[in-house]
C-alpha cells in the first residue's frame, strides 16, 4: 500500500470542540494505511477521565502546561516537554489542573479511527441531556472503555 505524505498547516486539521477540551486532527487513519494518527489536543482545568485501550496504544506529549497522568493507579506529573507512552491495556487517565490551558500532541497506534469518535461524541453531546449508554457503548466501539479508578 503506498501511504502519501501529509503536510499539514494548523489550520488543516478537522477541529472537534467540547466544554472542556478542543482536539484536532493533524495525521489520520486514512493518511497513513491505519499505522497511526496524530492530534492536538488543548484542555482546560479537567480530567480525561480513566480509561483503558485494548487494540491501539497511546502516546502523550505534553507541549504546554503541566498534566497529571494516573497510570494503573500510580500518579506522575509531567511538565511541557514531557512524553508518556501507554501502551494497550494499561488503565490510565489525566487530568489539566489549571488554571492554564495545557496543550498535548497525542498519538494511537494502531489507528483505530478516532475521527469519527469524536464526531459521534459530539453529535451525543449536543443534546440537554446527553445519554451516557450510547457515549459509553461509543467509547467501548472505539477503544476507549472507561475504567473505575476505585475498582
Amino acid at each position: 500500500m503506498s501511504v502519501a505524505p501529509s503536510l499539514l498547516t494548523p489550520a488543516d486539521g478537522e477541529k472537534f470542540v467540547f466544554p472542556a477540551f478542543t482536539i484536532t486532527s493533524r495525521v489520520l487513519s486514512a493518511q497513513t494505511g491505519g499505522a497511526f494518527e496524530l492530534w492536538e489536543l488543548e484542555i482546560g482545568a479537567a480530567t480525561v477521565d480513566y480509561h483503558v485501550h485494548h487494540l491501539m496504544d497511546e502516546t502523550l506529549c505534553v507541549i504546554e502546561g503541566e498534566v497529571e497522568f494516573v497510570v494503573q493507579g500510580e500518579t506522575y506529573v509531567r511538565p511541557a516537554g514531557s512524553v508518556g507512552f501507554i501502551p494497550r491495556g494499561l488503565h490510565h487517565g489525566f487530568t489539566n489542573h489549571g488554571p492554564a490551558r495545557a496543550r498535548l500532541i497525542i498519538v494511537f497506534t494502531p489507528a483505530t479511527r478516532q475521527g469519527e469518535f469524536f464526531a459521534e461524541l459530539g453529535r451525543l453531546l449536543a443534546v440537554p441531556t446527553p445519554d451516557t449508554a450510547a457515549i459509553a457503548a461509543l467509547q467501548k466501539r472505539y477503544d476507549q472503555e472507561l475504567i473505575d479508578p476505585n475498582a
